[in-house]
């Protein structure tokens, strides 16, 4: 599969998790952690491309948003707020061409 191809399992991973908590209010952590591995794992296989598809940069743009918005009246999204800033370095992963778990803590990056 190429980068720019459209990609079922992200489709289903993401309609487990962000769309299920757009249209039903249900928050499923394991669903968010599910869509987060995948997407990790899709940073290695696109860190070299120089075309990303549009698919990806939505479920990367639209996760965050999808969390934030229903935190501000469902108390259970609310206390996972922590995945926001995850979701959202993603994107910042694969504009640089980098995966995660590259980068390691107090180890200077090489450009």
């Amino acid at each position: 599969m190429k980068a720019s191809d459209y990609d079922m399992e992200l489709e289903e991973l993401n309609r487990k998790s962000v769309s299920r908590l757009i249209m039903a209010d249900v928050f499923d952590r394991a669903a968010f952690d599910a869509l987060y591995a995948y997407l990790c794992q899709k940073t290695t296989l696109i860190k070299e491309e120089h075309v990303v598809s549009k698919q990806v940069l939505a479920v990367l743009l639209n996760t965050p948003q999808a969390i934030q918005s229903r935190a501000e009246y469902l108390p259970e999204v609310r206390e996972q707020k922590d995945l926001i800033p995850k979701f959202a370095a993603l994107l910042g992963l694969i504009v640089r061409g980098e995966a995660c778990g590259e980068r390691q803590p107090g180890v200077p990056r090489v450009l």
